[in-house]
């Protein structure tokens, strides 16, 4: 990657001043489930001297164009703090290739597409982020919203050092569903009636219909599980945590999904399977990370699963763990979505 890397860091000084956004702060009331959710302009003046960039598994382009609005939004020369998005191609068609090189002329000085990526298993993604010092957000190409300030927030607590990955708050989350849901975050939704004269082959209806601010349906239990059946398996939760988000988002409420920090491995490694072998602690959906995180890792494990061993065999292999900070996604079990320090 040395020429997209000398191509980025040869933008001059003036188009990397960091100009920032506003972003959503959690601000406590009496009344814990009602916080008051805040607009204030982060500069990101701290983030300003070091090298971020994105990492995205692609090749669905329905979804990344969606995505690519958030990217977009993101970049450095355009007041967010990614230096440069990489595009890893995992599973495409000539369409979608098409469509990207169109995205990196859009982007000629940020989207890079690392045509020298040599085939094989999954290992060759994650050697792409290759640069010292520099840090990498991996994102799914089916994160479908990224709140104005999650990518920054995550940064600033990677470089705190405390944990060796960070994870974007992401709804529609195997395990953080379940958190989600214990902190009351998500309302009692209910699916609306179908119009007269639909049938349930016709989907196309309008949003969920608020019932309560607990959700006390007993059909809504979502288990505290990575391969959980409300979410992962059952289209319905899945549709309840968006539903969630898009009512939160309506009504300025969304910072209720901030719950400061969540340690993954607060309770060991490898606590949870899927039964029929497989186990992992998160889902690797969106997070953080730096060049020297894979100094040790086992490249080995990376090629064969590599969501099981970022999440759980590696940070087993050292003292530091893995953490979700205030930001906000949803992913994983179909369209994903992030939320900032305020999520």
């Amino acid at each position: 990657l040395a020429a997209w890397c000398a191509l980025l860091g040869g933008q001059d000084d003036e188009r990397r001043q960091v100009s920032g956004m506003p972003v959503m702060r959690k601000v406590e009331t009496e009344d814990p489930l009602n916080p008051r959710c805040e607009i204030v302009d982060d500069p990101f003046d701290d983030l300003k001297d070091i090298k971020i960039y994105g990492l995205v598994y692609y090749g669905r382009r329905s979804y990344a164009d969606i995505l690519n609005a958030y990217l977009e939004r993101n970049l450095r020369i355009n007041g967010g703090v990614l230096d440069g998005v990489i595009f890893a191609m995992v599973k495409y068609t000539i369409e979608d290739v098409n469509y990207l090189v169109a995205l990196q002329r859009r982007n000629p000085e940020s989207y890079v597409i690392p045509w020298h990526m040599e085939g094989g298993a999954w290992d060759v993604i994650w050697r792409l982020a290759d640069e010292p010092g520099a840090y990498y957000v991996k994102i799914d190409d089916d994160v479908t919203y990224i709140a104005d300030g999650a990518i920054p927030e995550m940064i600033r607590e990677k470089k705190r050092g405390r944990f060796l990955f960070v994870s974007a708050n992401v709804v529609n989350h195997g395990i953080l569903s379940a958190v989600h849901q214990e902190i009351a975050a998500l309302p009692h939704l209910s699916k609306p009636p179908l119009p007269q004269g639909r049938d349930m082959m016709e989907q196309k209806l309008g949003p969920w219909e608020w019932k309560a601010e607990v959700m006390n349906d007993p059909r809504f239990r979502i288990e505290h599980t990575f391969y959980s059946d409300c979410v992962w398996r059952r289209w319905d939760c899945a549709a309840l945590v968006h539903e969630a988000l898009l009512w939160r988002l309506e009504n300025q409420s969304s910072c209720v999904f901030d719950f400061g920090i969540f340690d993954f491995h607060a309770h060991g490694y490898e606590t949870m399977n899927d039964g029929i072998g497989r186990s992992i602690d998160w889902n690797d959906n969106f997070f953080a990370f730096k060049h020297e995180d894979f100094d040790d890792i086992d490249w080995a494990g990376v090629a064969n699963d590599d969501e099981r061993e970022m999440s759980t065999l590696h940070p087993k292999r050292l003292p530091r763990t893995l953490r979700i900070s205030r930001n906000f996604s949803p992913s994983c079990a179909g369209p994903a979505a992030i939320l900032p320090p305020t999520s």
